[in-house]
């Protein structure tokens, strides 16, 4: 079941600086070039924004924990690029808060909500979230969203934030204005009382999806096509009302990609207007370059918000199955949707869920003691090497995907591999790299390793890299001194 860590020092070497110095390499032949993978530059995109997490619904129950030590430890390890893996995004869930005596709320679920009655207003509430995300800010986030996921119980049809007793609409009709107001008056106050800015507002998630019925166990609203635009419509009026320039509205955050696409296409040119960045789950759908070019004909970023996995084994944290789909998704993602952001879920998971989504396990009741899984360091093999502002550059070969980081002058490749041990090479000519200069560095992550140091594997020649890659295995090869030919 892994090994319980006592700080930063138990995370096998995840403060890495091991590198290689090359001094001189030969060339690829030309038959090596001709097989290598491509990577296609043509098909790169800028304006990476970085890596993140939801804090629902970890943020609420870590944050109240009292031993501060491991809080310290656990936010670390994912928001500090130093000693941990670097996220830098964070998206704040502002509870709707469920009535009174109803107790069907997963733990960490139970998010509090700042208006438990109409006129009455409750500031002190969400401190545990509210606490994790000052931290994280802390720590080098620069991007914070604010997203909900239901209305207080009190504006609903069904009386809870759980859902419709139809699973249908659960705002109230004439909830609307209050619902929108409540958003906004949030994000007005940890403006100017906690002086903390979120870039974007989310009135919804996965509002298209028909499981949101009383009685769950988290939060959740459906909304049809026309109250979804109604509802963007009014929260961006409100945010405008009350002088909140900084904040923009996000939408749909739609669990499937195929979905996002179909309400941004039935919405009104007026509730269009209103989305100043499009919000996208991947954990379904196909239409991904139909979304990318919707979102870029309309001039507004695109994020994918949220996906998590859990693989097929039994709840294990060693589990490769997940690292697999972990490394999967995001190079999908970044190749095909060509996302601003990528964002998991909830980067901390609850060990008393019984699976295997998230970095971290953590006892959300009870014993105050986390452990890492495998894909904490799957997700390290990206976050911790592709730096926000870098230029993300898709492959021929769907298993490799390269990154540019112009400030730094380094280039990062990432190749998983799901099949039989091998070695790829891929063909690096549209860049130029000093032999006295150039630094090679590689880490991976397999079922024997744990972003280990491997660049004494990695062969490195002047138009090109060769990386041996061992069955289900991710590894990263991250080259210094590096700059494209063009320039």
């Amino acid at each position: 079941m892994g090994i319980v860590c006592t700080g930063i020092a138990a995370l096998g070497g995840i403060v890495l600086k091991e590198a290689v110095h090359k001094n001189s390499f030969p060339s690829l032949s030309e038959q090596d070039v001709t097989e290598a993978v491509k990577l296609q530059l043509e098909e790169a995109y800028e304006g990476f924004e970085g890596w993140g997490t939801s804090i629902a619904w970890w943020g609420h129950a870590l944050g109240g924990w009292e031993d501060q030590e491991k809080v310290r430890q656990v936010m670390d390890m994912l928001f500090d690029r130093e000693k941990g893996i670097g996220l830098n995004i964070v998206r704040y869930n502002i509870g709707g808060g469920e009535k009174p005596g109803e107790h069907t709320l997963r733990p960490g679920g139970d998010v509090p909500g700042f208006q438990p009655e109409a006129g009455l207003w409750d500031w002190e509430a969400d401190a545990n979230q509210r606490y994790i995300l000052q931290e994280s800010l802390r720590r080098g986030v620069t991007i914070a969203e604010a997203f909900s996921n239901s209305p207080p119980y009190w504006m609903t049809v069904s009386g809870s934030v759980s859902g419709a007793e139809d699973r249908g609409n659960n705002l109230r009709d004439d909830q609307y204005d209050a619902f929108a107001d409540y958003l906004t008056e949030v994000v007005r106050h940890f403006r100017d009382e906690w002086g903390i800015t979120f870039r974007t507002l989310d009135p919804l998630n996965e509002p298209s999806s028909n499981w949101w019925r009383k009685g769950n166990i988290q939060e959740g609203c459906y909304f049809d096509l026309g109250k979804q635009g109604e509802i963007i419509r009014k929260v961006a009026a409100s945010l405008e009302q009350k002088g909140l320039n900084g904040t923009v509205v996000s939408a749909n955050d739609d669990n499937s990609i195929d979905e996002t696409l179909e309400a941004l296409h039935a919405y009104d040119a007026a509730t269009l207007e209103a989305i100043g960045q499009i919000n996208t789950h991947s954990y379904n759908g196909s239409r991904m370059e139909e979304l990318r070019a919707f979102a870029q004909g309309s001039g507004k970023r695109l994020w994918m918000s949220e996906y998590g996995t859990g693989g097929s084994a039994p709840h294990h944290h060693e589990d490769m199955t997940s690292v697999m789909e972990l490394a999967q998704r995001i190079m999908f993602d970044l190749k095909m949707m060509k996302p601003a952001a990528w964002i998991y879920w909830q980067a901390v998971e609850d060990e008393g869920a019984d699976n295997n989504w998230g970095f971290i396990h953590a006892n959300f009741t009870g014993e105050e003691s986390y452990e890492l899984t495998k894909q904490y360091y799957a997700m390290a093999q990206f976050s911790k090497f592709i730096a926000p502002g870098s230029r993300i550059i898709p492959a021929d070969d769907g298993r490799v995907l390269a990154a540019y980081d112009a400030a730094a002058g380094q280039l990062t490749v990432v190749v998983r591999n799901e099949l039989s041990d091998r070695k790829v090479t891929v063909d690096l000519s549209p860049f130029t790299y000093d032999a006295g200069a150039a630094q090679v560095e590689a880490y991976r992550t397999s079922g024997q390793h744990n972003l280990e140091p491997a660049a004494e594997l990695v062969e490195l020649f002047t138009n090109g890299v060769t990386v041996p890659v061992d069955s289900e295995s991710i590894v990263t090869v991250v080259i210094s001194g590096v700059a494209p030919v063009a320039e």
